[in-house]
């Protein structure tokens, strides 16, 4: 098939040298490449194009693609989209990433520089920048640490709420309040995140042991081109572990298997229609009883507003680092590295081992 090629250039030579450039891209991938001249919008719509080419190959979960694709068009296009790559200086790149901050949050900013990060790495392997402007932006603030955990009286008391929520009935049918007991006593037994959790199948569980033991092997993903589904790999891959079961998780393990069905894939945690219950379903039915209780959760002590699955995951990475230290803790959430436990999970405590007493008596005398 024969193709009319045509550039505009400064000089004759030039125009003749991208002529060849094309027919050199057309003859190979179809893809001409980009060019400095071209803008962040076309940078980010070549680069997302590749991405989900990976997603769809598995390299990467189609959550992360989605993530990328909706930080591009509503945070980073209609901030940069009409910049050209040539243009974009590190003193570009850091307003951007600064406006971004101002008007938004620090967790938009955050994404920003992270996608336009990755946007401008992929203009220079295309060699359409000579370098990447935003690793040499101003660092941004770090999110403020979370350190609310639940002391077991604590725990206790938001069992008893729940299995007395909406008790005395009402409109409609009662909520599902015991999806939410048993969830937060396997997350509490466990450090399964909420998907890993309601992830759980009949074959990931072994009651015949002692302990009783349970696999983390999957989680709950959702997507607008994929729906609801498991996924047969935690978070990350390297994170599959099985775990031994305290008592309250494996009696909350036992009340789900009871009510599950017969098959082997049997998920512990369905819909009625026998489907995987999504995560922002599970999170719908805690915040409605958040809403519910509110009240009663301040009078022992318990924040509504910073309730979260999440708190779990803490609280469990804060018992297990005071009682055994950061190792076993960084174990069992699964994370690689100790740094990362120690700096998003485990909670400081304020008071410091009065061992430190008899060492510096020893030591310094008096």
């Amino acid at each position: 098939m024969l193709h009319q090629m045509r550039a505009v250039a400064a000089t004759g030579a030039e125009a003749q040298a991208e002529v060849t450039r094309r027919a050199a891209a057309l003859s190979s991938s179809g893809f001409l490449g980009l060019h400095a001249s071209d803008t962040v919008a076309d940078a980010c719509a070549a680069w997302l194009a590749q991405v989900r080419v990976r997603a769809r190959a598995g390299a990467l979960s189609f959550s992360t693609y989605e993530s990328y694709e909706q930080t591009t068009r509503l945070l980073l296009v209609p901030r940069c989209g009409g910049i050209t790559l040539g243009a974009l200086t590190v003193g570009r790149c850091d307003r951007i990433i600064q406006a971004a901050f101002t008007e938004k949050s620090l967790s938009a900013a955050r994404r920003v520089r992270a996608v336009l990060g990755l946007v401008c790495g992929y203009a220079v392997r295309d060699d359409a920048i000579p370098f990447n402007p935003v690793r040499d932006v101003q660092r941004l603030p770090m999110p403020e640490k979370k350190t609310s955990v639940l002391a077991p009286v604590q725990i206790a008391a938001v069992r008893e709420l729940m299995e007395h929520w909406r008790e005395s009935g009402g409109a409609g049918p009662r909520p599902n309040y015991r999806a939410l007991i048993d969830g937060m006593d396997i997350m509490l037994g466990t450090s399964a995140r909420i998907g890993e959790c309601i992830g759980l199948r009949r074959c990931d569980v072994d009651m015949t042991t002692s302990p009783p033991t349970l696999l983390i092997d999957g989680t709950i993903t959702q997507t607008r081109e994929l729906g609801v589904r498991r996924k047969n790999a935690p978070k990350r891959t390297r994170q599959r572990r099985r775990i031994a079961l305290p008592g309250m998780a494996a009696a909350a393990v036992r009340r789900r298997l009871a009510l599950a069905e017969s098959g082997a894939e049997a998920l512990l945690f369905p819909t009625a229609k026998g489907t995987p219950m999504s995560v922002s379903n599970y999170e719908r039915l805690l915040r409605s009883f958040l809403d519910d209780n509110g009240d009663a959760l301040i009078a022992v002590g318990v924040e509504p507003e910073e309730y979260s699955t999440h708190i779990y995951r803490r609280t469990v990475a804060t018992l297990i680092e005071r009682a055994a230290g950061i190792t076993l803790a960084s174990r069992l959430l699964g994370h690689a590295n100790e740094q990362i436990t120690r700096a998003s999970y485990v909670v400081t405590a304020e008071q410091v081992d009065p061992l430190t007493v008899d060492i510096l008596d020893e030591i310094l005398g008096c």
